[in-house]
């Protein structure tokens, strides 16, 4: 009984502790709040330029390259559940591409990878020479997925012609879909009552 009794304790400390994880960027965990989170940025060199709503823009070094940072809090609670890098601009196919793949090895040694795609969404195929402007019409689809403690991370090309990354923390993305849901709702409410 005692060993049920220990063992039992042990488990219920590990679903406890690694619920309560969250994803980390440049080794800061994306949990708490944003004022917090901001605070790390700054003293890693990250220099704030904006704030919009719910989103803060940050301009900094990441990855050896400048890279422009937004992060995503939580509508009512200003917890951090996003992080997006947007990576510089490429002018060729053949740039953009080397890069992408040079990410994607990258954080395949550290991360275990879900799931990838790469490839073009007709009339485009990659030789064709109409590769940039696939990317910038949202034709080209490389997307690569990968699991991480506390959240998932996904590389891309986005229509801008650079390698974006997104770190999504689990627990706060949860959080801040709920808020959203409700602000939603007591928006609706208030439509319905100015109504009656």
């Amino acid at each position: 009984m005692k060993r049920f009794t220990i063992l039992f304790l042990f488990v219920f400390f590990m679903i406890t502790t690694s619920s309560a994880e969250h994803i980390k960027f440049m080794g800061v965990p994306v949990g708490g709040n944003v004022a917090a989170f901001k605070d790390s940025l700054k003293a890693k060199g990250f220099i704030y330029k904006k704030c919009f709503k719910t989103l803060y823009s940050f301009e900094g070094i990441f990855a050896n390259e400048f890279v422009a940072v937004e992060v995503l809090a939580s509508p009512k609670t200003k917890q951090v559940c996003k992080i997006i890098v947007y990576f510089p601009q490429k002018d060729t196919w053949k740039g953009l591409k080397s890069d992408y793949f040079r990410k994607k090895n990258l954080y395949k040694e550290k991360y275990p990878l879900d799931k990838d795609f790469e490839f073009f969404s007709s009339p485009y195929d990659e030789g064709d020479g109409y590769e940039m402007r696939a990317v910038s019409l949202g034709k080209c689809n490389f997307a690569s997925f990968y699991y991480a403690t506390g959240g998932h991370i996904m590389i891309q090309i986005d229509e801008k012609q650079r390698i974006k990354i997104t770190y999504e923390d689990r627990e706060n993305i949860k959080i801040s879909q709920s808020e959203l849901d409700q602000k939603a709702l007591e928006g609706e409410c208030k439509i319905n009552c100015v109504r009656l």
